[in-house]
């Protein structure tokens, strides 16, 4: 799958330049396939996995100055390449998720390095199903400049570009079964300058699509990858804070919910991007972007894994043209 974000032309990037962070907001008409740049949602578990990380084991990273540091993360936290947020699935054999929810803050990415990505997004689908219906934003670094876009797909088709956004704005996001055969993808842009956008985009699915994204629900901070399944350098997104996340109207760790915390690892086992636990409230957490690292290489004192029963494992994504 192919995701198609088109250059921001430099008359645009003058536009946000002029008016000042947080003040314009620029629709975008569709676009061509051909342009396509970035793969998206494709989730890739560490493919030699096949155990989940003890409960708050402290992992050590390399940091600044050789120094050792610790992360605690989540139980049962599972291991990928690419993702780090939440991933739910029914605790019923019969459920099926028909509506999901989010909101997060589009990161202030740093402008020191070029050509580096990041994207946040929820979505229906795509953990243990070919099938993904998502909405989100995605953050990258153009000529000296951090600029984002929002943007909506439907697996296997192309990603679709809404619209350019100032960084720092939030974003409130949905997704719902609307009647029959009809979903809508909802989302409103609040810039840091208090312009306000809403809009809707609609798309049919037909009843063994709908079956395929009733089986996980996912909010997600992501690393993209080529359309080779080589990551892109991955933008510094700081903390991200996920707030209001609700699937079929319960909160993120309702008890009709299966919670799968879920890190990205570097190849080197680093954990490059990670979840806190789930707040209070039960419906907002956080990712960290952790690119302080002075080492790409394994160290000796990782801690050994946990084997666990297969069945509990999320299934690979496996790449789609």
């Amino acid at each position: 799958m192919k995701t198609i974000f088109k250059k921001i032309p430099l008359i645009l990037l003058t536009l946000l330049v002029g008016f000042g962070t947080g003040s314009t907001i620029i629709e975008n008409g569709p676009q061509n396939a051909t342009n396509n740049k970035y793969v998206l949602s494709n989730y890739f578990p560490r493919r030699n996995l096949v155990h989940s990380l003890p409960t708050q084991q402290q992992l050590p990273i390399h940091q600044l100055k050789n120094s050792i540091s610790t992360i605690n993360l989540p139980a049962n936290t599972e291991k990928s390449s690419n993702w780090a947020g939440y991933i739910d699935t029914p605790t019923s054999k019969s459920g099926s998720y028909t509506s999901i929810s989010g909101s997060w803050t589009i990161p202030n990415i740093p402008t020191n390095k070029q050509n580096t990505v990041a994207a946040q997004w929820i979505g229906l689908g795509g953990a243990s199903s070919s099938d993904l219906l998502q909405m989100g934003t995605l953050e990258e670094v153009e000529n000296g400049q951090a600029v984002a876009e929002v943007f909506w797909e439907k697996l296997p088709d192309v990603a679709q570009n809404i619209i350019s956004v100032p960084i720092n704005s939030t974003i409130n996001v949905s997704i719902s079964k609307s009647s029959n055969s009809t979903w809508n993808l909802t989302f409103t842009v609040t810039t840091s300058g208090g312009q306000t956008q809403t809009k809707t985009i609609s798309t049919t699915l037909d009843s063994s699509y709908e079956q395929g994204i009733g089986t996980s629900a996912e909010w997600i901070s992501e690393d993209p990858s080529n359309d080779s399944n080589q990551l892109y350098p991955l933008a510094d997104m700081g903390t991200i804070k996920y707030q209001s996340a609700m699937v079929n109207g319960t909160l993120l760790n309702a008890s009709s919910n299966n919670v799968n915390p879920v890190a990205m690892e570097s190849s080197n086992e680093n954990v490059v991007i990670y979840p806190s636990t789930i707040g209070t409230d039960g419906e907002s957490f956080t990712t960290t972007t952790n690119l302080s690292l002075t080492s790409r290489q394994r160290l000796d004192n990782f801690p050994r894994p946990i084997l666990r029963d297969n069945s509990s494992r999320l299934h690979p994504r496996e790449y789609r043209q």
